[in-house]
């Protein structure tokens, strides 16, 4: 027995796997032994080890129920209690430490010492981690293609065909829009852009009357709402208040679950033409309508145009900046 006593306690010391061994029958089990590979993983000196407990490895971001793991573990006298949680060496570094922790018994059953062994796994835990991220990068990445192309879907289809010039240049200047806002969220980390930053991009050329509380959108929500914007402003341009010397302002507000955008434009001389929903509004009702799920409520009158569009809101969609 004596032998192999000395067999064991050689075998720990010079292992490459960092092992210590726990005295339970004393206060606080502090540590009896620690092999140089442990000594080499914590940056710490045997006489700064031999008698403490091991807990001066962790720290503030030891997670408290990979703690609480051990404790029942070792309450319990399981055969094997094995956690991985954060540690911490003397310089304050951190390290993922998979810990196994084994009962020694005496012959009458009774535990004598606690063998513990470390193994570090930062690198596999950094792996896990980054294919983690990578998961959910390339989740959202494709979030917000499908956003794109369901846009780009809709000006296709809404799109007139009857003459390919015509044709081409309205596909070009909506996808431009696309891409104007993909910018704009690309420049804020994707992290959402202001309602009003949406406005001031589509109609930088005209003076627009806005008002309404410092709204910023999320990307499902700006990208869609930008190509709206777009249609509104380019119908004014072309047939509504810029043409007849006019005025236009723009209005919303949010309440829970909602956003209010009112649009309107008065003329100071008669419309060119009589009022009709062109294809730019029907695109606009599209997209409100089916995309977005909301209400676009339109009026034509002799002096001025009027939209009303109201848009169901995700709790995550709009963020008040005020």
């Amino acid at each position: 027995m004596r032998d192999r006593r000395e067999l064991a306690l050689v075998a720990v010391e010079r292992t490459r796997m960092p092992m210590v061994v726990s005295d339970p029958q004393q206060p606080d089990a502090p540590i009896v032994l620690a092999n140089q590979a442990f000594l080499d993983l914590t940056g710490y000196s045997a006489e700064e080890v031999i008698g403490r407990n091991c807990r001066f490895l962790q720290g503030p971001d030891t997670s408290p129920d990979a703690v609480q793991d051990i404790r029942r573990g070792l309450a319990a006298d399981e055969r094997f209690v094995t956690v991985e949680l954060l540690n911490y060496r003397k310089d304050g570094t951190t390290f993922w430490n998979q810990l196994s922790i084994s009962p020694v018994h005496d012959d009458n059953g009774e535990t004598i010492y606690y063998f513990a062994s470390q193994i570090d796994i930062t690198d596999r835990r950094r792996a896990k981690e980054l294919e983690a991220i990578e998961r959910l990068l390339l989740m959202e990445v494709d979030h917000r293609a499908m956003n794109a192309l369901a846009l780009v879907q809709s000006v296709l289809s809404l799109t007139r065909a009857d003459d390919v010039t015509r044709y081409s240049d309205a596909v070009r200047r909506r996808v431009e829009a696309i891409a104007r806002v993909h910018r704009i969220l690309a420049q804020s980390s994707w992290a959402g852009t202001a309602l009003k930053d949406l406005i001031a991009e589509e109609a930088f050329k005209e003076g627009l009357q806005v008002d309404g509380p410092a709204a910023k959108l999320s990307p499902r929500l700006a990208q869609p709402m930008a190509i709206v914007l777009h249609e509104l402003i380019s119908n004014a341009r072309q047939h509504g208040a810029f043409v007849c010397d006019g005025r236009v302002s723009v209005t919303w507000s949010v309440s829970p679950g909602e956003l209010l955008l009112d649009w309107t434009e008065s003329c100071m001389r008669p419309t060119l033409s009589e009022p009709r929903p062109g294809l730019g509004l029907t695109l606009v009702r599209a997209i409100i309508e089916r995309q977005l799920g909301g209400t676009a409520i339109m009026h034509w009158e002799e002096q001025g145009f009027t939209a009303r569009v109201s848009v169901p809101t995700q709790p995550d969609d709009i963020i008040m900046t005020d």
